[in-house]
């Protein structure tokens, strides 16, 4: 009967991998709202109290998190605007009240899916959204900025792997489905940032990409505990293929330090799959899952030094 469940994981698998180019579309169409009143105005304090007091009298969880969302979105309007004007303490005043808004939304988020309504997918795709832009603004940006916007960006990471990870407590397939979209969706940006000469938005869309497919491993151990690992590691392991190719095509085009970024990706993914293989084959569970990790030619080499043997001795359990 298990075999007959590969049947439309791979049906999911083929459908995310097909929309995914939509879904990037849709990203790169998403813009900012107008920030309105911006932190250099001195009448700032008006806004930042109007937000504080309608979140305040927000009492439905579902309600109040969607409500902090749009705050955060705001928010990160005002950030760009100031980083585009090069005000740094303003740009931080910004992000500080973007960072409290991802708290409360990630905060009730939890709230409501307690009492049955999920917001995650919402939260998740706002840090998306966001991510686009603290991950591309980074060229002729100064020190300060750059460390801006990484500190930014680290919010903004933890608010997604907390919705995923909060999606994952209730539906941990639907997690696994997302979280692999999600993984695609910026395969898609970092090839084609690998065709520009800056490096810096790169290496920031491999972070995002290598912390959704650790996320990946965590959805798993949450899926164990439901009782739902097989089908996850499944849809993992379907998907490592397509991944590896991409990263390949990608190593080719870029050097230096986006090409080591590059190969600790790949690497990355294969240890991955060697993990998930390992335990679907505990299970007798493999499936149409391939034993081995297609390896890119560009890779097989360092594989053959640094981590052959271990999968070998994996496989041979």
């Amino acid at each position: 009967m298990k075999r007959f469940l590969m049947v439309p994981i791979i049906a999911i698998l083929a459908l995310t991998f097909c929309f995914s180019g939509v879904a990037y579309a849709q990203e790169a169409e998403a813009t900012l709202p107008d920030p309105g009143t911006t932190p250099d105005s001195p009448f700032y304090f008006i806004d930042k109290w109007g937000k504080q007091i309608s979140l305040m009298f927000t009492f439905n969880a579902g309600s109040k998190a969607e409500k902090a969302l749009r705050y955060a979105d705001e928010r990160m309007a005002e950030i760009d605007t100031m980083m585009a004007q090069n005000k740094i303490k303003e740009a931080t005043q910004a992000a500080n009240e973007y960072q409290n808004c991802l708290g409360i939304a990630t905060k009730n988020m939890e709230q409501a899916r307690l009492k049955g309504v999920d917001v995650s997918e919402k939260v998740a795709l706002m840090a998306e959204k966001h991510l686009g832009y603290l991950c591309d603004n980074t060229e002729n940006a100064s020190e300060d900025a750059r460390m801006l916007m990484t500190q930014t960006r680290e919010r903004a990471m933890t608010c997604q792997e907390t919705a995923l990870r909060n999606m994952a407590q209730g539906n941990p397939e639907k997690a696994a489905q997302f979280n692999l979209q999600l993984m695609e969706r910026q395969l898609n940006r970092i090839r084609v940032q690998a065709e520009e000469p800056e490096t810096e938005g790169l290496q920031a869309r491999l972070e995002v990409y290598n912390r959704l497919g650790n996320m990946g491993e965590e959805i798993s151990q949450i899926a164990k505990g439901l009782g739902k690992e097989t089908t996850v590691d499944q849809l993992v392991g379907l998907a490592t293929a397509h991944h590896l190719e991409v990263l390949a095509e990608v190593q080719q085009r870029v050097q230096g330090e986006a090409q080591q970024a590059v190969d600790d990706t790949i690497q990355n993914r294969i240890q991955n799959h060697e993990r998930v293989v390992t335990r679907l084959q505990a299970q007798n569970q493999l499936g149409q899952v391939p034993e081995e990790a297609p390896i890119p030619g560009t890779m097989s080499g360092q594989m053959g030094q640094s981590g052959e043997s271990g999968g070998s001795q994996q496989r041979g359990r």
